[in-house]
């Protein structure tokens, strides 16, 4: 029997999911829970501010082939992204709401997908269990809402994945399906090379050699369709690649070098970490399911000896997980997000370790980890002056108290329903409410937006002049200063990741003190933000201004 059908025939013998409507009823909560307020809090910088303004210049200039972050070249990442939210803008509007759409559809997306492939491939037991699992995932459901690429690269790869899958499972008994469900893992490999570059080859290709050589599965390469899908990877892929670098001719060189070996390879970036980074980063991100994602890899199912040659979804499952892991932890340049297109993968490994588990499975560890996160949320309501900072002053921490508690509480509720209800009843509720406390924590944030944001900042700025007005940003970049005044602004003695665009465009910045000031004095009317930390020093000039707003991190000023 093929190994497939034997996980399938052992997952339905074991357990059973709820009837069709009270899934489509579960699905319907958690989108909503998933989709609310989606606009409520004010873009983070750097990351979500960037990730606005690029497709906002999109959308305002027309130039859907180069991308430009306050009107300089901006070559790190490809369009997909940036292509997507402009259609958004031009769609509903530009604000906090569309600028995080694609991303949070794309999250969404993500699970509907896991969804299918787990019922297909374990059984709708298994594959119920994955969605819900997936969902609740602490860093899965905080990346659902925030507006980096990561979230829909790793859903694109895992598109690819999942659709690999079903087709190695039917290449001998639907020859047609096997050809169509490879198609489309080549097309979403595409959109992953699109939405964050070679990674979005690398990491499939990487999988299945590693699966290969272990389980000797050597027909998987015949059913590949490498021909008709390279020609689809290519004719999706290589318009924007060869036009973007007929217009830029320095584009190939930035990004294909600099941003993907440079960048891997190099500590150019500034982002080190020690090689169990991630391993801290997978252990926190899969709460309060991290006991559960441990047992699953550590039990996968399968034989660890060499395999026989059949096809074995759930050691390539295994190894596609464990390879992200493993490269980027020998990266040289590490963030939180990275990792997170090895989630789904992980959501489908225990949600059929779940479903294979005999009898009633008690939620022991979920409660736990669910335990220590209220925990901390009732520690941080009553440690206000231990969490304050010059930064976040007391006042600021104390709003946070409410958003807290009602985390606190939520999640209580579900570790009530991990406790007390039966397991398919607990695998109903416990997930939609752990998504509804990280809510919770997500949109308290909207508290510190004062210093995580510019939007009170530009606020105060188009309560004194007009939207014509000059703005410089002194010794800093703010990422969210030109989403919210509309407008790009006039970078002054920093560079930072617009580096490559000045030194292509070096008349629209100001590299020198002297220059700004000479400029400031022969102004009729101009606002500059400095760099909290730096004002000081810019005070001893003694330059007209006025001050008219300042945070945590910003001092705004006008010069009338």
């Amino acid at each position: 029997m093929p190994i497939e059908l034997r996980h399938m025939k052992t997952t339905t013998a074991m357990s059973s999911a709820p009837p069709l409507p009270h899934r489509l009823l579960i699905l319907l909560m958690l989108a909503i829970v998933w989709f609310s307020l989606l606009g409520y809090r004010d873009l983070i910088e750097p990351d979500e501010g960037r990730y606005a303004e690029i497709p906002l210049e999109m959308f305002a200039t027309g130039d859907w082939l180069t991308p430009h972050l306050n009107g300089f070249l901006y070559f790190e990442k490809p369009p997909l992204q940036y292509w997507a939210t402009a259609f958004f803008y031009q769609l509903f509007g530009v604000g906090n709401l569309t600028s995080r759409l694609w991303v949070a559809l794309t999250g969404f997306f993500g699970i509907l997908w896991t969804l299918h492939v787990g019922n297909r491939l374990f059984g709708t037991t298994a594959g119920w269990n994955a969605a819900l699992i997936l969902a609740s995932m602490l860093l899965y459901c905080a990346l659902g809402h925030f507006n980096t690429l990561d979230m829909a690269t790793g859903v694109w790869i895992f598109l690819g994945i999942g659709a690999l899958l079903l087709a190695q499972r039917e290449r001998t008994t639907h020859p047609t399906r096997c050809r169509n469900h490879m198609l489309l893992a080549w097309a979403a490999l595409a959109g992953a090379t699109l939405s964050k570059g070679l990674i979005g080859l690398l990491i499939p290709g990487s999988t299945l050699v590693l699966y290969t050589l272990w389980q000797r599965d050597w027909t998987l390469w015949r059913h590949m369709h490498l021909g008709k899908g390279l020609l689809l990877f290519f004719a999706l892929t290589t318009p924007w690649f060869v036009l973007v670098s007929l217009k830029n001719p320095d584009f190939a060189q930035f990004f294909f070098i600099h941003e993907h070996f440079d960048r891997y390879a190099t500590a150019s970036h500034s982002r080190p970490g020690p090689w169990y980074y991630f391993i801290g980063v997978l252990l926190a991100g899969t709460l309060p399911w991290t006991g559960r994602v441990l047992s699953a890899l550590r039990q996968p199912g399968f034989a660890w000896r060499w395999g026989q040659g059949n096809f074995d979804p759930v050691r390539l499952l295994w190894v596609y997980a464990l390879f992200i892991l493993f490269f980027f932890s020998l990266s040289h340049s590490k963030l939180i997000p990275y990792i997170i297109p090895m989630f789904p993968a992980l959501a489908l490994l225990a949600g059929r370790h779940l479903a294979e588990s005999p009898g009633k499975t008690p939620f022991v560890w979920e409660i736990r980890t669910l335990g220590v996160l209220v925990a901390l949320s009732l520690l941080a309501t009553v440690s206000s002056d231990l969490l304050a900072n010059p930064t976040h002053p007391v006042s600021m921490i104390l709003q946070l108290r409410p958003w807290l508690l009602g985390a606190a509480a939520t999640l209580s509720l579900a570790i009530l329903a991990a406790w007390r209800l039966p397991t398919t009843t607990a695998l109903l509720v416990m997930p939609i409410l752990s998504v509804l406390g990280f809510q919770w924590l997500a949109w308290g944030a909207q508290e510190l937006s004062a210093t995580k944001s510019s939007r009170e900042a530009v606020n105060a700025i188009a309560a004194h002049v007009p939207p014509d007005t000059p703005v410089y940003a002194i010794d800093a970049y703010f990422q969210s200063l030109p989403f919210y005044w509309r407008h790009t602004v006039i970078v002054v003695n920093f560079q930072g990741e617009l580096e490559f665009g000045i030194a292509r465009n070096p008349d629209r910045w100001i590299g020198d003190s002297h220059v700004f000031a000479s400029r400031w004095m022969q102004s009729d009317q101009a606002v500059a933000v400095f760099n909290r930390d730096n004002f000081p020093s810019w005070q001893e000039r003694q330059l007209p201004m006025k001050i008219i707003h300042q945070d945590g991190k910003r001092v705004v000023v006008i010069r009338r």
